[in-house]
C-alpha cells in the first residue's frame, strides 16, 4: 500500500510522539458500516504486518487493511475536523481522533 500523509498530518501525528501507527480496516456486522477505518498507536508484527515509513513516522498494516483500502492511502489533519482517510474512490473516516 502507498500511504501518504499531508504536512499537517505529519505535524498532527509527530506530536503525539508514539512509535507506530496501525491502519486499521475492520468488519463492524452491522447494517449501515460493514468496515470500519482508523488509526490506533500500535506494534509492528513482523509476521502479519507490513510497514511503511515516511519521515520519523511508521505505519503498519495487515492483509484486511491492505485489502479493504486498495493500493493508495491518503491521511489528511484539519484542527477543526480531525484525522481524515481517503482512497482513490472514496473518503473512507473522517473526524477520528488516534486511538
Amino acid at each position: 500500500m502507498n500511504i501518504t500523509v499531508t504536512e499537517e498530518a505529519k505535524h498532527y501525528l509527530e506530536n503525539k510522539n508514539i512509535e507506530s501507527i496501525r491502519v486499521v480496516a475492520r468488519d463492524t456486522y452491522e447494517c449501515s458500516t460493514m468496515i470500519e477505518f482508523f488509526l490506533q498507536e500500535d506494534t509492528l508484527d513482523p509476521e502479519q504486518d507490513e510497514e511503511v515509513v515516511i519521515g520519523n513516522l511508521s505505519f503498519i498494516y495487515n492483509k484486511k487493511a491492505s485489502e479493504e483500502i486498495g493500493p493508495q492511502l491518503t491521511i489528511d489533519y484539519k484542527s477543526t475536523q480531525g484525522l481524515k482517510l481517503t482512497n482513490n474512490n472514496q473518503t473512507l473516516a473522517y473526524g477520528l481522533n488516534l486511538k
